[in-house]
């Protein structure tokens, strides 16, 4: 449902029992011998296509797909304090790329997630965007974008200003997630947009891997066209969402067990395989569609400080968006 990451090679600084330097140096070697076992795995199959449902793409084009190289995972420079004590922050994206508190996805593993490209991160003056294109990279049919917060992050409000990526098939998330690579249980709670019907926000949650339950949440707008707020306030009871300051739902420990770990914070744009096709659409998304996000902040519980919504108005953000 839910797009998580279960990579085991990426984020290996956040482990606690190694350093940035040699988490870097193993990530890179496993990174390199892991791609040689996956060569010519089952992975290398073509996708058919389930009952009703039509390929996306036929022989002929995926013949003539563009290729590219199996990527190697980047390396990881000394993190910064506040971000290894997964403390409150607010990141407006025009700021740029700050290594010492983000990660740039650029690898492939095994799994129904596309490839993740680091060049498919863009950055603007104010914003940053992720890209999901069609194109070979090893096993991969799909090449898309992932972005993560370096550190762990506990209980506290989340929100982010953006615009998913329109098209069937795409899925433009925010979400947490921590899993048994960083010493937890699958614990994850999500945002995430389906450009099949950008009409409505979808929101879940998981712990220790069961799911909640999905939520499809209307919206008076096309969330595409229009830039919003978006939030959850992830409580040890209890988690509410939000769309522009607007509580949309509510879910409780007795609906569900909370996640309890402290967790990464990653925004992602991808598309899934044919047993994703159901969910999100087929994948029929423009080439190179991308998702917009303008600003992400998480307000620690009980801390005072700046979050995304002081300052994001949403009807001036559409006035500029649409005299640009």
């Amino acid at each position: 449902m839910a797009g998580p990451v279960f990579e085991w090679l990426m984020f290996v600084g956040s482990w606690v029992k190694l350093s940035d330097d040699t988490a870097a140096r193993l990530g890179a070697v496993f990174g390199i011998i892991l791609t040689g076992l996956l060569a010519g795995s089952v992975l290398t199959a073509p996708v058919g296509s389930a009952p009703g449902v039509v390929a996306p793409l036929n022989p002929h084009e995926e013949a003539h797909l563009p290729a590219e190289q199996i990527p190697v995972p980047e390396g990881y420079p000394p993190m910064a304090s506040d971000a290894a004590e997964g403390a409150s922050f607010i990141h407006n994206f025009g700021d740029g790329h700050d290594p010492t508190r983000w990660y740039k996805a650029n690898m492939t593993y095994p799994s129904p997630h596309p490839a993740w490209l680091a060049r498919h991160i863009h950055f603007f003056d104010d914003r940053v965007e992720l890209e999901l294109r069609r194109m070979r990279v090893g096993a991969k049919k799909l090449a898309g974008a992932e972005y993560q917060r370096r550190g762990l992050y506990s209980f506290g409000r989340v929100e982010v200003v953006m615009t998913p990526a329109p098209g069937s098939g795409t899925v433009s998330a925010l979400f947490t997630h921590t899993s048994e690579q960083f010493g937890a249980q699958h614990d994850e709670i999500d945002i995430e947009f389906l450009g099949k019907d950008l009409n409505m926000v979808t929101a879940n949650y998981f712990t220790d891997g069961e799911p909640y339950r999905y939520l499809e949440i209307p919206l008076p707008f096309d969330a595409s066209k229009e830039v919003h707020l978006y939030a959850f306030d992830w409580e040890p009871d209890r988690i509410r969402w939000y769309v522009d300051g607007e509580l949309m739902h509510t879910a409780t420990h007795d609906d569900h067990p909370i996640p309890q770990h402290p967790s990464r914070i990653i925004i992602q744009l991808w598309s899934g395989q044919e047993e994703q096709f159901q969910w999100h659409g087929l994948p029929t998304f423009e080439d190179g569609t991308r998702a917009a996000y303008y600003c992400i902040s998480y307000l620690k519980a009980g801390d005072t400080g700046s979050q995304c919504s002081d300052t994001f108005d949403p009807v001036a953000a559409n006035a500029g968006r649409a005299a640009n």
